[in-house]
């Protein structure tokens, strides 16, 4: 199926696209997923993906997932999903990262995030932060959290915070 043009899948149907296997959709390349239209992408069982495939889809694709396939990312597939294209996902799908998802999401991925988009993360997902994840908070992203979220890091998060990251959290919590 990796030999397929895009305007060869593209003659596919939604139904076909859906039943692909798991071992047929790891055969896919990035451009291949990222030619898919929503209807496509929507049809495909996201954990079937591999982390170069997510790594590889572009905004437009990645926004084009659904809650669901969202949700049935592992912490590997989250944590591949290209910095460049996170912003892509809502609210509503930041909001509903697993603990365990959110352990994965890197430091250029946090910093890519819209002070709107880092705020919806819930305090089970940013205590699960690593540290190396905090490097990439901006001060505003932490004063856009409510006192509640603020009190959901860990004080090992705090201590890799830097200067300016613990003033502000500092002033978050009065």
């Amino acid at each position: 199926i990796g030999k397929l043009s895009t305007t060869a899948l593209a003659d596919l149907s939604t139904t076909q696209v859906g039943e692909l296997t798991a071992t047929q959709v790891h055969g896919l390349t990035s451009t291949q997923l990222n030619a898919f239209d929503a209807s496509y992408i929507d049809a495909i069982d996201a954990g079937s993906f591999s982390t170069t495939q997510i790594a590889g889809l572009d905004a437009t694709s990645i926004g084009n997932l659904t809650s669901t396939q969202i949700g049935a990312l592992s912490a590997a597939q989250v944590g591949s999903i290209a910095s460049s294209s996170i912003n892509s996902l809502t609210t509503t799908e930041l909001a509903a990262l697993t603990s365990t998802q959110a352990s994965a999401l890197t430091s250029a991925q946090i910093g890519a995030l819209t002070t709107t988009s880092f705020s919806s993360l819930t305090t089970d997902s940013l205590s699960a932060l690593t540290t190396t994840a905090i490097a990439g908070l901006t001060t505003a992203d932490i004063a856009a959290l409510t006192t509640t979220q603020g009190l959901a890091f860990t004080t090992t998060q705090i201590h890799a915070m830097s200067v300016d990251q613990a003033v502000a959290l500092v002033t978050l919590l009065g």
